[in-house]
Formats: C-alpha cells, sequence, structure tokens
C-alpha cells in the first residue's frame, strides 16, 4: 500500500522550502506596510523630540547665559529646523536600504583593517628574533600565538617539503618585501604560512570590496540614488532569514540616521554658545550599543561624566548633548510604541519561520550530499 501523493510531498525539502517561500511572499507586503508606518511616525514627531531635548539643555543654563543667546536665537532655530527637515526627508524605507549598505562596507572595510593588522604583527614578530629560551614549565602571558612561534610548535601539520615550498611562493607572490629567507627555520616559516593566509584573506575581502563599491558607487554621500538600482530587484527578500536581515539592516540604519542629526545639532548648540563642549561620535556610538553608560537623563538628552587627571585627583566633568535614539521616540510616543509592537510580532512569527527554514535547508543539504556520494546505497545498512 503506497502512500498518498500529499505525504510523499509533507517530507519533500524542496516542496517545504517553496511553501515557505511563499508564506515569506505574503508576510512581506504586510511587514513593508508596518516598518513604512512606523518611519512616518519617527518623521513627524522627530521635530517635536529635537526641540522637547534643545528646550531641556537651555533650562540648565542659567538665566544671564540664556539672556545672551537671544541675539543669535533666531539663527539658531532655523539652522535647526533645516537640519531636522532634512533629516526627516531621508527617514524612508528606500534611503535607509542605502545607508545600510555603506554600514556593510564600513564593517567590511574594518575587518580588512583588522586581516592587515593582524598580518603587520605576525610579520614584526617573524623580523624579531627569539633571543631568550622558553622556560620550562607553564608560562601565562597576554602575547597573541602569533607574537610567539615558539607557541605554534606542534600546533600545525607537518606538510612535505613540496607542499610547503608552494604555499612559501604563493606568499611571496603575494607580499614578497615582509618575508625573510626560506632558510629562517622551521618555526619561522609555519610562522610565515599562517601569515600569508591571513594577507590572501585580507586583500580578497579588500578585491570584493573594491569590486562592490565601484558597482555601487556609494562614495557620493547619503543622498545618492545610485544604489538603488541595485537593491530594486532585492528590495523585499523571499526568505525569513532575509526578512529578518531587511528588519535588522533598517533599524540599524534608522539608529545611524538618528546619530548623525543629533551629532549636527549639537554642532551648532556648541556653535551658539548653547553647550561649551562636543562629544565626539565614536561616544554617541558607544551608548547606542550599550557600552557606554549614561546618567540619567531626560528623553533623548545624554548626560556623561568624563574622566579628568587634574593634579592627580579623580574628577569628573559632567557634559550633556542630544542624543536621538528609536527607543526614547518610542517612550514618549504611544502610536509609535504600538507600532513597534506589531513590528515585534511579524519578527516573532519571522523567527518561527526561520526555524523551519534552517531545518529544511539542512534536509535538503542531507539528500543533496547523499544522491551525489552514494545514491544507490540505503540510508540505513542492512544487517545481514
Amino acid at each position: 500500500m503506497t502512500g498518498s501523493p500529499g505525504s510523499r510531498h509533507a517530507h519533500d525539502p524542496g516542496v517545504q522550502l517553496a511553501r515557505l517561500e511563499e508564506r515569506c511572499h505574503s508576510l512581506a507586503p504586510h511587514l513593508y506596510r508596518e516598518q513604512a508606518r512606523y518611519l512616518e511616525l519617527v518623521r513627524w514627531i522627530l521635530p517635536t523630540a529635537v526641540k522637547a531635548a534643545i528646550r531641556h539643555l537651555l533650562c540648565s543654563l542659567s538665566p544671564l547665559h540664556r539672556a545672551s543667546l537671544s541675539d543669535h536665537q533666531k539663527v539658531l532655530q532655523q539652522r535647526i529646523d533645516a537640519l531636522v527637515q532634512r533629516a526627516s526627508s531621508m527617514i524612508t524605507i528606500e534611503q535607509l536600504l542605502v545607508l545600510a549598505v555603506r554600514l556593510q562596507d564600513e564593517e567590511r572595510r574594518s575587518r580588512v583593517q583588522q586581516f592587515r593588522n593582524l598580518a603587520d604583527r605576525a610579520s614584526s614578530s617573524v623580523e624579531t628574533p627569539v633571543v631568550d629560551a622558553p622556560s620550562p614549565g607553564i608560562e601565562l602571558g597576554l602575547d597573541l600565538p602569533l607574537e610567539r612561534p615558539d607557541l605554534l610548535e606542534g600546533l600545525l601539520p607537518n606538510d612535505p617539503p613540496s607542499a610547503a615550498e608552494d604555499q612559501l611562493d604563493r606568499s611571496e607572490a603575494t607580499d614578497p618585501q615582509s618575508l625573510t629567507p626560506p632558510d629562517s627555520g622551521s618555526e619561522l616559516s609555519e610562522l610565515e604560512i599562517l601569515r600569508s593566509l591571513f594577507v590572501m584573506a585580507g586583500e580578497s575581502l579588500d578585491q570584493v570590496e573594491s569590486s562592490q563599491e565601484s558597482q555601487s558607487g556609494l562614495e557620493s554621500g547619503d543622498s545618492n540614488q545610485e544604489p538603488m538600482a541595485q537593491l530594486s530587484d532585492q528590495l523585499m527578500p523571499s526568505t525569513a532569514s532575509g526578512l529578518l536581515s531587511w528588519m535588522d539592516s533598517v533599524d540599524s540604519a534608522l539608529i545611524r540616521r538618528l546619530r548623525n542629526v543629533s551629532h549636527a545639532v549639537n554642532v551648532e548648540l556648541m556653535r551658539a554658545g548653547v553647550t561649551r563642549s562636543l562629544l565626539p561620535i565614536q561616544l554617541l556610538d558607544a551608548v547606542n550599543s550599550g557600552q557606554l553608560p549614561s546618567q540619567s537623563a531626560p528623553s533623548n538628552v545624554l548626560r556623561l561624566t568624563l574622566p579628568l587627571s587634574l593634579a592627580g585627583d579623580d574628577q569628573g566633568m559632567d557634559t550633556a548633548c542630544v542624543l536621538m535614539r528609536p527607543s526614547e521616540l518610542e517612550f514618549d510616543d504611544h502610536a509609535l510604541r504600538r507600532s513597534r509592537s506589531q513590528l515585534r510580532l511579524q519578527r516573532r512569527d519571522l523567527s518561527t519561520l526561520l526555524l523551519k527554514e534552517r531545518h529544511w535547508l539542512r534536509r535538503a543539504s542531507v539528500r543533496e550530499v547523499q544522491n551525489d556520494w552514494w545514491p544507490n546505497q540505503p540510508e540505513t545498512p542492512q544487517l545481514s
């Protein structure tokens, strides 16, 4: 007795993945609509929130200080309104996706730089001869194994001379000036092989980065529309993992956009004399990522105590500035908070679909390997 066709399709990874893709296609318009509504509320709330944060900073000043700012009040208001209006016009899904591509390129460049720094440190350790012999017993230290060739002994496989020479030839073709002669010992040759891997990995990432930059043309600023030609066909992904990544990209781009307008407003406030210090952008990013705690302050106002070393005493300087954050905008506005709740519900549904997608992708991989390697052998061996 054979099963029905529907029962066979229930265990077919291709059919199940197609059904998940149809489900994601049906969820994508609702997700896009809710995300667009959320950003529309942000554009509507942003001018009022910026003015409220500036009012809190003005209230902390003395009456004499506020009176001295009355001459520049009108000019400051016009500049702030222009900045907020320009930032609001760029808080759209399309503009945030362009900014998300730029953020991915920045992250890729940082990884390339990390590879280069690691390769430079490895080359410096190769050039520096090891004079002192390693002491017997356990030796604790904070140096990386790449900086200690003696710690690599026994960790790398002993390749035949031909394979080692081929890898050294590749590393010399990559960077011939940074390697020592081949007769520097087995430990140094193993370190050179490891260093060449980092160099080639960094250069491969660099080539991918340069090719994508030449195709998308991201150097012309936030208002450049050329990357949209690359994103037009993939505006809404068709998989659960792609939709979740799409939501994360929009959220991270919105945080960066609000950080940029906050920094521009802080520059105008310092130029007008409202504030006397300007926090670097790195500190604003650290606060957004939760790496730097802040003091209690009104919404969208950042208050920090910067340490100062004066006469050996532990002193600090209190500083305050404007920092627009989506969480605080949601805290002050009920409609925005409700829209965020709807996005969280959709994210939860996508997370459930993501688990199913990963399950059937693993099943598809297992079936592909079985069909390619042992197509005629049963899954479970029969006992003789």
